[in-house]
């Protein structure tokens, strides 16, 4: 479905040869699609008294989710702008190597870069025609970012935080997937749940994102071990299993 749906593709358009994104991305995007959608449908249930069959095809769903940005020009009907949106696209466009790791910059709007432009020691470029308005930067933002990046490579991660920080600028260094269970931001909110399985011991879980006011969720189950839930899902169903 990553190679169909286009997202292999969009590796090829900046480095030169597909790849799947390295998580099991569609799986997990059309599972929360289809929740959605059973909820617009229990909605719908609730102000009519009548069900329905939801059917959330998984390619479509991909491909929705894919073109809301690189269908580009062709929304238009303009054949030359071609399909993927240039900003995405530019192999510039990924962390910036600092000299002692890499760090994440956001800058969208002009006064945005115009600060980003200052931190960098650059406040000619908000000067230059190429990268002063957004139009035109979309143009050139291969070069305009390589030029971030040139300057980045100056100084250390927490140095340029500490400059980005105080001009306001949205980023954030580039976690390890083993940094991110001692990471103190993720320490002080409890997302990382430490539980102790029944059958398979201490184990390590992930708390619930999404709050409610309300009806804040909880962890009330831990994973199941193979078929523990079987006879409960069946009788829920209205079977019984066999003998």
């Amino acid at each position: 479905v990553q190679g169909m749906s286009g997202i292999a593709d969009l590796h090829a358009r900046r480095d030169g040869t597909p790849a799947f994104v390295p998580m099991v991305i569609a799986d997990k995007f059309c599972g929360h699609a289809l929740a959605s959608a059973i909820g617009m449908a229990l909605f719908r249930r609730e102000r009519t008294g009548v069900g329905q069959e939801v059917h959330l095809p998984m390619l479509e769903t991909m491909l929705g989710f894919n073109l809301v940005e690189h269908l580009w020009g062709a929304v238009i009907a303009e054949p030359d702008l071609g399909l993927g949106y240039v900003r995405m696209l530019t192999p510039h466009r990924r962390p910036f190597a600092t000299s002692d790791g890499h760090l994440c910059l956001l800058a969208n709007t002009d006064d945005q870069w115009r600060r980003v432009f200052q931190v960098i020691g650059r406040p000619d470029l908000a000067e230059n025609e190429r990268f002063a308005k957004l139009s035109n930067r979309v143009l050139n933002i291969a070069d305009l970012y390589a030029i971030v990046g040139d300057a980045l490579r100056t100084g250390t991660t927490a140095e340029w935080q500490a400059r980005l920080d105080a001009a306001d600028i949205p980023n954030g260094p580039v976690l390890t997937l083993d940094a991110m269970l001692t990471d103190p931001y993720l320490a002080e909110t409890g997302f990382f749940q430490r539980v102790a399985h029944p059958t398979e011991g201490a184990m390590i879980t992930t708390a619930i994102a999404t709050e409610f006011s309300e009806s804040p969720g909880r962890i009330r189950r831990l994973p199941p071990r193979l078929g523990e839930h079987g006879a409960e899902i069946l009788h829920e169903l209205g079977m019984e299993p066999r003998a």
